[in-house]
């Protein structure tokens, strides 16, 4: 069976903030029929590029009048409420498999003994995977994004990331990538000195089919979210004044001893757990502190969340999206100046539906499902920046015990600087207090501690002692005061310095929303022009591994530009 093809269909991303017409959109379901549409470009000059759930905010979907893949049905993708959480509670036959949504564990040698590969369409969902892994309860993806609604091809394509220093990306966990090329032919990228591009080539060097990944067995994470002091959950950094901080987050009893206990809880959280996540919702006098740690044993391991929950998680991400586009609320909490309010009120909903378990004994659950503790985001409109901050190393003189390097090196001496983390999180918070009367940021600050990658063109790559990755959303319903908030908080990030008083090496999640803003003093320049010079010798690298790919597959760089590429990875790749 061939492809599903609509004609003249308007694509829009997910955030709203990209849109265009594509001449043909296909619906592929087998690799044979993204054969033929890759063939049909080629005799027919037109380029290809593919679309998941559309989450990314980044310029990487496809142009006017050319061919857009969308590796899930249009319903799927773009009408709310979408159901893919909901998808244990619905019959088989509405769950759209098909030949490009597989999982199966598969021969090979993997990289760490006890290791298994496993085989996986680029169509399958993340709800998909995580019920597949819980199921057979045998092996997991040690990481992954929180979404459920997103396919492995869009979260592996522009090196999407989990939580947790001892992690790496998504794409690191690739051992084989399956991929149709511009000449419509099927190919196989196994060496690892390729897979470094290839894993993670943003849809440049073809249509990916199949990915093989290394899982490791399955293993039961103890849940044991907390609701702490804003100022005790990640504590300020010294030299930041009692008066800077906003008068509803102080705690002027806390004794010397309890700031440096909550230091060192911190510490402690962001280097050494397994999963080390931190939100904070504007305006909240809480944050919500979701670190754990795992285990091999399955003995009282529950679902989490239960089919309730969940429900109740996608009704509540539904309700949000429904009120954020209210044309009467909005202009209500406009016209009487409530937005610190309003969205003072979002968060404290948010804060009282988030969980907080006692611990010992905590909740024990399958491992994927704590990595997807939350369901149903797909219902909810946002816009997002996030970058990836490098910790740098703390002076030798204040290095501690040796560890092992996050990215799989020997182990060291240095240690981070967790202090540039402690700038990080309180510039967003006090930015987001400075801007209290308009309230452009209504959704939460989060940040997630990770590894370093080995993917040429990841933002983590190099980043041996570790990353902070760290985000600011809002309500789509924000869109007209939220880029100049966005720069002045990127503006921050950018100019943290580590110890010696070099600048900090940060840079831009992909996927998330950087194109457009401008960064830099005097009212900046294009952070995309930056990037560009900044990334020179990772772009280079890239197109050279990409020229070795092709040499053995039978085509040339020209080729991807021609059949996969688009205005910006023209002008991003190529043009010099």
């Amino acid at each position: 069976m061939g492809p599903k093809v609509y004609q003249d269909i308007k694509f829009e991303n997910w955030g709203l903030d990209i849109d265009y017409v594509p001449r043909y959109t296909c619906i592929p379901n087998s690799v044979a029929s993204v054969q033929r549409i890759v063939k049909y470009a080629k005799k027919h000059n037109m380029r290809v590029r593919c679309a998941g759930y559309r989450h990314s905010w980044a310029p990487i979907y496809g142009d006017h009048g050319q061919i857009t893949i969308s590796l899930v049905n249009l319903a799927e993708a773009t009408k709310l409420p979408n159901f893919t959480a909901l998808s244990k509670l619905l019959p088989e036959w509405l769950l759209h498999r098909n030949g490009l949504q597989t999982i199966e564990v598969v021969s090979g040698k993997p990289r760490v003994e006890g290791n298994a590969l496993v085989r996986v369409g680029a169509s399958t969902t993340n709800e998909q995977l995580r019920r597949w892994c819980v199921e057979n309860n045998k092996y997991t993806y040690p990481l992954n994004v929180i979404m459920v609604e997103m396919t492995l091809g869009g979260s592996n394509a522009p090196i999407c990331h989990g939580a947790g220093r001892r992690h790496q990306t998504l794409s690191d966990l690739v051992r084989k990538v399956e991929y149709v090329d511009c000449n419509g032919r099927l190919q196989v990228v196994t060496d690892p000195h390729h897979l470094r591009a290839a894993a993670g080539c943003f849809g440049l060097m073809g249509v990916i089919t199949h990915l093989t990944l290394e899982f490791a067995p399955m293993t039961y994470a103890l849940m044991q979210p907390k609701k702490l002091p804003v100022v005790r959950a990640i504590p300020p950094p010294a030299d930041l004044p009692e008066s800077a901080i906003p008068p509803a987050l102080r705690m002027p009893n806390l004794t010397p001893a309890d700031r440096a206990s909550d230091l060192a809880r911190f510490k402690d959280m962001a280097a050494n757990w397994y999963y080390s996540e931190w939100f904070w919702f504007p305006y909240a006098d809480q944050c919500w502190v979701n670190c754990w740690n795992n285990t091999t044993s399955p003995e009282g391991a529950e679902e989490y969340p239960s089919p309730t929950q969940t429900f109740l998680m996608f009704l509540s991400q539904f309700t949000t999206n429904v009120l954020q586009n209210a044309p009467v609320l909005t202009e209500l909490i406009q016209t009487l100046h409530l937005s610190e309010a309003a969205v003072t009120l979002l968060s404290e909903a948010a804060m009282l539906a988030l969980p907080e378990f006692d611990y010992p004994p905590g909740l024990k659950t399958y491992l994927p499902n704590a990595l997807h503790f939350q369901r149903g985001i797909q219902n909810v409109r946002v816009l997002n920046v996030e970058v990836a901050i490098a910790l740098p190393p703390v002076p030798a003189a204040a290095s501690s015990t040796p560890r092992a390097d996050v990215s799989g090196g020997k182990p060291q001496q240095q240690q981070p600087d967790w202090e540039v983390v402690q700038r990080a999180w309180w510039h967003a918070i006090l930015t987001c207090y400075r801007h209290s009367r308009t309230a452009p940021q209504s959704m939460p600050l989060e940040m997630r501690i990770t590894g370093g990658s080995e993917m040429l063109m990841a933002p983590q790559r190099g980043n041996g002692l570790g990353t902070c990755a760290i985000e600011v959303l809002t309500l789509e319903a924000a869109r007209e005061l939220w880029l100049p908030y966005a720069e002045e908080v990127v503006d921050g990030w950018l100019r943290l310095r580590d110890s010696e008083g070099k600048r900090v090496k940060v840079r831009p999640h992909w996927a998330k929303q950087w194109m457009g803003l401008k960064v830099g003093e005097g009212g900046g320049r294009q952070w995309a022009e930056q990037l560009k010079e900044e990334y020179e010798k990772e772009r280079r690298e890239f197109l050279g591994v990409l020229g070795e790919i092709g040499k053995r597959h039978g085509w040339g760089l020209q080729d991807l530009r021609r059949r996969f590429g688009n205005e910006f990875l023209d002008w991003f790749y190529f043009e010099d």
